[in-house]
């Protein structure tokens, strides 16, 4: 079972950050709804997460019967082609507990559940901003949240009470935790994007890759 991801160093750091820091939104309103909001359209995203040593499923690289390789949903290639653009608006989604039609397999102690938005944009910012201070770029471990820094991630079950009727899920503290630390490095200048398409080289994805400089 993939190990969970947590610091106390990490959370005390979190939390001492001054509150008008870490309640403060990276986005617009109207950006929101228009690369977010998309994404809880979207019926079937070609993945679904499991907690097992190999578990590295994503939708940046969906799979189908036909194709481990399947094409991303729009929604995913628009947050993708904003580049450093989309990092405000994945960040400020972290918290956003809209369930989703992206399914968690469970494990021992947790049911099979749809995960909220909020980790679907964990998904995406893993992988558009890898390295550091988020991660390690050179680590090759499987499992959810692998290679992540203490501090940088949550888990697709970090919820609570989540009911079909509400369509929402409730916040446990972490992700918030989690949520600030991103917005911290962000506000720093330290984060850098990253098209996780341009090291596919696939042909599947050759389509999605940033254009070369002169073309």
């Amino acid at each position: 079972m993939a190990r969970r991801i947590c610091s106390r160093t990490a959370l005390i750091v979190a939390i001492t950050i001054p509150g008008s820091l870490a309640d403060q939104r990276l986005s617009t309103a109207t950006d929101y709804r228009k690369y977010i909001d998309p994404l809880l359209g979207v019926s079937d995203f070609g993945i679904h997460y499991y907690d097992d040593g190999a578990a590295d499923a994503t939708v940046l690289f969906p799979s189908n019967d036909k194709s481990p390789w399947d094409r991303p949903r729009d929604a995913v290639i628009a947050l993708v082609r904003l580049g450093p653009k989309g990092l405000p608006v994945l960040i400020d989604c972290l918290d956003d507990t809209t369930i989703t039609s992206v399914r968690f397999d469970g494990n021992r102690i947790t049911r099979p559940m749809n995960v909220p938005l909020g980790y679907i944009c964990l998904d995406i910012l893993m992988g558009v901003a890898r390295g550091k201070p988020v991660s390690d770029a050179e680590c090759s471990d499987d499992g959810l949240g692998a290679c992540m820094n203490d501090g940088f991630y949550f888990r697709p079950d970090d919820y609570e009470n989540c009911w079909a009727q509400t369509g929402t899920c409730g916040l446990r503290p972490w992700v918030r935790v989690v949520q600030a630390n991103w917005r911290r490095e962000f506000l720093k200048k330290r984060l850098r994007f990253r098209n996780p398409y341009d090291d596919a080289i696939l042909e599947e994805y050759k389509e999605f890759t940033t254009p070369k400089r002169g073309r």
